[in-house]
């Protein structure tokens, strides 16, 4: 993929990205600035390794040592 940057006004925004949400699923990633909050996979990934982290599996990363401290 190709990157590029662009700012564009507040009074645009929203109408730009219905236009991109119009491309095919996967012919893009847009990165937010400022982003609201958790995307709905982004938050169901945080779920499944917070309770993973709460039933003491460390499996899912590769220095057990430092997330057991910080337990």
């Amino acid at each position: 993929m190709k990157s590029i940057t662009i700012e564009i006004s507040d009074k645009v925004y929203d109408a730009f990205r219905d236009l991109l949400r119009r491309l095919p699923k996967g012919s893009f990633r847009i990165y937010d600035e400022d982003p609201d909050g958790l995307t709905a996979e982004e938050e169901k990934a945080w779920y499944a390794v917070h309770d993973k982290l709460e039933k003491k599996d460390l499996s899912d990363f590769d220095d057990w040592d430092d997330v057991k401290d910080t337990l």
